[in-house]
């Protein structure tokens, strides 16, 4: 080997040394502490809170009358329980006695009309069975007849709207129930469809409470809660998650929530303040930031900060994953209330691997 074979042999050794020491630098090492971010998972305290609602009738009615007119009684008030056929309103019935009136007028006249063009349409066909009247003159005698026939017809279907409307004059309560609001006021013009009562049916019984909008996406179906009273010595019943309305009110991000009471008492009336909790205990809802999630999204997972033999080492967990709440995910399965998850720092783990102690 020549001198400068020797000397090119040696320069290449020197350069492969660092590479060499790059590729070890490159390879995490299992004993190395490595700073994390981590959290103790809990419940999430939203589903501790208390929320405070009402009591409302499940199967509530709009009452209307059928036909217009002048209000000219309202009989029952907002709280007052009532019994199917009783009277509940009712319109003028002078106003609507003189309409019965005028219809049966415009009848008379319409009736005298169609009898006398027919008296006419009978002579003008005696005329021209003689070959006295024309052809022309039958015709207009037989159109003159038939409109003054239909203005009758008109005239009598007029009449028996006229007495359909006076029956429908009183308003009464079609099966038994509590008022839970009235609309209008004696002297108000009222038109045909047009509420003036809304009526509850006084055995279904609902709760109606507002949460915040997080909680009502992440509360599973047909959850539990606990009603309380707000007079002091009633029981609390229980009740079940019936609807989740799906429209929120933007100005505050709330939703509202109906609860269906379960065999509530004679207390729980419908308007009475209550306070609702949510059974957290039967179904815990617990949450993680959007950074502590690992792994890929058919195989999601979270590392787990666990004591070996004195170190604290992370352990890759596979995790199932629901709702998304702002910055964090619920965490559905496979890890349990109280451990130790890290939150930051997770894309650069290796399982088994130590992390430093906690700071307080």
């Amino acid at each position: 080997m020549t001198w400068f074979a020797s000397m090119i042999m040696g320069i290449a050794l020197c350069l492969a040394a660092p590479m060499w020491a790059a590729d070890d630098a490159t390879t995490p090492a299992l004993d190395v502490l490595r700073p994390v971010v981590s959290e103790f998972l809990s419940a999430d305290p939203a589903v501790q809170r208390q929320f405070s609602g009402v009591i409302r009738g499940e199967d509530v009615a709009g009452l209307a009358f059928q036909t217009s007119g002048r209000l000219a009684t309202m009989d029952v008030e907002a709280g007052d329980k009532v019994a199917a056929g009783q009277v509940l309103a009712t319109l003028d019935q002078i106003t609507l006695a003189q309409d019965v009136a005028v219809a049966e007028a415009a009848l008379s006249a319409a009736q005298a009309q169609a009898d006398f063009a027919q008296s006419q349409y009978d002579r003008v066909a005696v005329l021209l069975s003689r070959n006295v009247a024309t052809t022309a003159q039958i015709e207009a005698a037989r159109a003159a007849r038939d409109a003054a026939v239909a203005n009758a017809d008109s005239a009598r279907a007029d009449l028996m709207q006229a007495k359909e409307a006076e029956g429908y004059g009183k308003l009464t309560a079609p099966r038994d129930g509590i008022v839970l609001s009235t609309n209008v006021e004696p002297g108000t013009m009222v038109s045909p469809g047009v509420s003036v009562m809304e009526l509850a049916d006084p055995l279904g019984r609902e709760a109606i409470i507002d949460v915040a909008e997080s909680f009502a996406t992440v509360i599973p179906e047909h959850a539990r809660f606990t009603v309380h009273h707000r007079a002091e010595g009633v029981a609390p019943v229980e009740a079940e998650l019936s609807v989740v309305e799906p429209v929120s009110e933007t100005s505050l991000e709330t939703r509202r929530l109906r609860l269906t009471l379960i065999d509530p008492p004679e207390d729980y009336r419908i308007g009475t303040l209550i306070t609702a909790s949510y059974n957290s205990d039967t179904a815990p809802v617990m949450t993680l930031p959007q950074s502590a999630i690992a792994g890929t999204d058919e195989a999601p997972g979270v590392w787990r900060v666990e004591t070996d033999g004195g170190a604290r080492v992370a352990h890759f967990v596979p995790v199932e994953i629901g709702a998304e709440i702002g910055d964090r995910v619920v965490v559905s399965g496979g890890i349990k209330e109280g451990d130790e998850i890290i939150t930051h720092g997770v894309h650069r783990l290796e399982d088994g691997q130590q992390v430093g102690e906690r700071l307080p």
